[in-house]
């Protein structure tokens, strides 16, 4: 018996001894056993304290030490589930947990209570859940977010389909009218007149959601040219100051303190930003109002310069609490903006989207009722001497482009005969036809092969110039005229080529003058901008003709 009583007691004393060590081997778990009739602790892991910031002794006094740090929301709904407890299966509970001390001041508790040793103790675990909540916590952040973005996207898409479809609508409904109303000049007139600003308010849509588009992707690239800040003053008040006086505002733009005018820049970027400001501040401000654009100088330093573009209104203003969300596609104050001011929401997210690429910076001060201030802070380059002269040579400063621009609407269309390259049917019947009604005779090519030998079939001198389509069949429109430059005859080198393009981007006029183009026109074509373009090609021309 006593040899048998022996092994049974050091079987019993090396179960005792593994039951300990697999507990302490719970790294930040924690285990504590009770004693089931009165939660006596007859076993506490080792790691107790440095979890709960609390002695063993002071549990071992006290069980009911544990609840003390514990939320008094969480504590009676902790013992509330322990009462209802069936003990036949383990029992969970979650709960905050204020530390005394430790490495971390609350914690976030999983216990899980089980009946062991025939019903005699309680088997408690609790494990540090905080991290894992952390986790739980982030990723529900993340799927919050990508909720929101694809809500945003959502609300987006549909927000671009009632913007397209309404312009749409309309045109095609003037479309309609004007076929009602076709033995009624006037009123057909003025049919045709409101379907061409729809058109033009979709062209505008379309070009914004494309630079929204490329602005996103990283795909829009900032430029840099010589020019002359004061001449860019002027064409943004001669823009403006028709549509400013027809609706009865005071509108102006000044330059203030600017000792270098030749600077290097984006200038079309510029503009855009600078536009953007002042359609919102002509909108957005009543009759009797004002708006004022400031281009100011501000400071020089190691070959550059920074520049203020301001433009203040006396409209209505907004909450300044609105501020951070107008940059945003589509964000405006209330609802009731766009049906009362029309826009599509685009114009100040790509605005702010610019600025961030030349490494400028925007500031907003508005009120309601007391008008809008927009200002761009915008760092740029000082034009070089050699820039300057060469500004001068080209008829690109305010001294020199008056004569520039009232030349360029000298070219008259009429007597003259062009190589049109176009593979649309559409496109090139409504060229041919624009042309035509102003004295033009017009050749087409339905693709880059076609306009390529159809010049070089032709006598030196039959043709006035080439308009080129780019996406075209066979050989592109930059192709073609790398061709044509290329052949072997005293006009192939002097012919204004002109592209016509459905892109209108830096890059892609860029890669019109590398291909030997005279200029890039997008489309819808503006006859104005071709008749300018074809009066620039000439000129140089004649100016290469003569050295």
């Amino acid at each position: 018996m006593g040899l048998f009583g022996s092994h049974e007691k050091r079987d019993a004393d090396r179960a005792r001894r593994l039951f300990e060590e697999a507990l302490a081997q719970q790294g930040p778990n924690v285990a504590l056993v009770l004693r089931a009739n009165d939660c006596l602790p007859l076993y506490i892991t080792p790691n107790f304290e440095r979890i709960f910031g609390v002695s063993p002794e002071r549990i071992g006094d006290d069980i009911e030490t544990l609840y003390r740090f514990i939320p008094d929301s969480d504590r009676i709904r902790m013992q509330r589930q322990v009462r209802d407890w069936d003990r036949a299966t383990p029992l969970n509970l979650l709960c905050s947990y204020h530390a005394p001390h430790g490495e971390k001041s609350q914690l976030s508790m999983r216990f899980t209570i089980s009946l062991i040793s025939g019903g005699t103790q309680y088997l408690v675990s609790a494990v540090d859940v905080t991290t894992e909540n952390e986790r739980i916590a982030k990723a529900d952040s993340e799927r919050d977010r990508a909720v929101e973005t694809a809500n945003a996207r959502t609300d987006y898409m549909n927000q671009m389909s009632h913007e397209i479809r309404t312009p749409l609508n309309g045109i095609e409904g003037m479309i309609s009218l004007a076929r009602e109303h076709h033995a009624d000049e006037s009123r057909l007139m003025d049919d045709l007149s409101r379907a061409s600003q729809l058109s033009a308010y979709l062209l505008s849509l379309i070009n914004d959601m494309l630079d929204m588009s490329r602005l996103n992707s990283g795909r829009v690239r900032i430029d840099g040219a010589p020019f002359d800040m004061r001449l860019f003053a002027d064409e943004i008040e001669r823009m403006f100051s028709s549509q400013a006086a027809d609706k009865g505002l005071t509108y102006s733009v000044n330059l203030e303190d600017c000792e270098n005018v030749f600077v290097v820049g984006d200038r079309m970027r510029l503009s855009q930003i600078v536009i953007n400001f002042i359609s919102n501040a002509v909108k957005f401000t009543e009759r009797g109002g004002s708006v004022t654009v400031t281009l100011r100088e501000m400071y020089q330093a190691d070959g550059g310069v920074s520049y203020m573009l301001r433009v203040r209104d006396t409209g209505k203003g907004m909450d300044p609490r609105y501020v951070s969300k107008i940059f945003k596609p589509f964000e405006q104050e209330d609802r009731t903006i766009a049906r009362r001011y029309g826009g599509t929401g685009l114009g100040m997210a790509i605005t702010s989207a610019l600025v961030e690429l030349m490494d400028g910076e925007i500031v907003v001060d508005t009120e309601p009722g007391r008008g809008s201030t927009f200002s761009a802070y915008i760092p740029l380059r000082l034009a070089t001497a050699a820039q300057i002269e060469s500004l001068k040579l080209k008829e690109q400063t305010l001294e020199t482009a008056c004569d520039s621009i009232g030349s360029s609407f000298t070219y008259q269309f009429e007597d003259k005969r062009f190589l049109l390259a176009e593979d649309n049917e559409i496109n090139a019947m409504i060229v041919i036809e624009l042309l035509a009604r102003r004295g033009a005779a017009v050749d087409r090519a339905e693709n880059g092969q076609a306009v390529v030998e159809r010049f070089r079939s032709m006598p030196a001198g039959t043709y006035d110039a080439i308009l080129m389509d780019i996406q075209m069949p066979v050989l592109n429109g930059w192709e073609a005229a790398e061709r044509i430059r290329g052949l072997n005859r005293e006009d192939a080198g002097a012919i204004p080529i002109i592209a016509l393009s459905a892109n209108d981007y830096t890059e892609d006029v860029e890669r019109s003058r590398a291909a030997g183009m005279n200029g890039h026109v997008g489309k819808p074509i503006d006859l104005n901008v071709l008749k300018a373009q074809l009066a620039a090609a000439t000129a140089e021309a004649a100016y290469r003709g003569n050295e």
